[in-house]
């Protein structure tokens, strides 16, 4: 089954960034789900309550404020490749293969978390990853 889990926005200014993040925590009320450094980016993970809104520092391309991509979550992760192979046979382009990262958060308790997920680039351009926590 397949469902949506995130919606990534990237922005350029570490000071865009910083001002992000506290405008959807303190005057929106989102709580931080997970936050960690992946040089060269930054990232913060906001619960959304049906969602989570991923604010991403240093991503690729040149929005600021812009929504970078859809995240569509996978139960399994295997499920990632399985996924990405059906978009790219009906003629999307892989723009990341799929692929498993651990990493550390931020904050207090510094637990890791690993995840796997994968890049294409849907019908109209848009960028569409497919992830699993696990």
């Amino acid at each position: 089954m397949l469902n949506m889990h995130h919606v990534g926005m990237s922005v350029q200014n570490r000071e865009i960034y910083d001002r992000s993040v506290a405008f959807y925590r303190d005057v929106l009320g989102f709580s931080v789900k997970r936050r960690w450094f992946s040089p060269p980016r930054h990232i913060t993970m906001l619960d959304m309550g049906s969602g989570v809104l991923e604010i991403v520092f240093g991503a690729e391309g040149t929005g600021t404020g812009t929504f970078a991509h859809l995240a569509v979550g996978v139960e399994d992760p295997d499920m990632v490749d399985v996924v990405l192979e059906r978009c790219r046979a009906w003629g999307c382009a892989v723009t990341r293969p799929a692929g498993t990262v651990e990493v550390v958060e931020d904050g207090e308790n510094g637990r890791s978390f690993r995840f796997r997920n994968g890049f294409c680039t849907g019908p109209a351009g848009e960028q569409l990853e497919f992830f699993c926590e696990f």
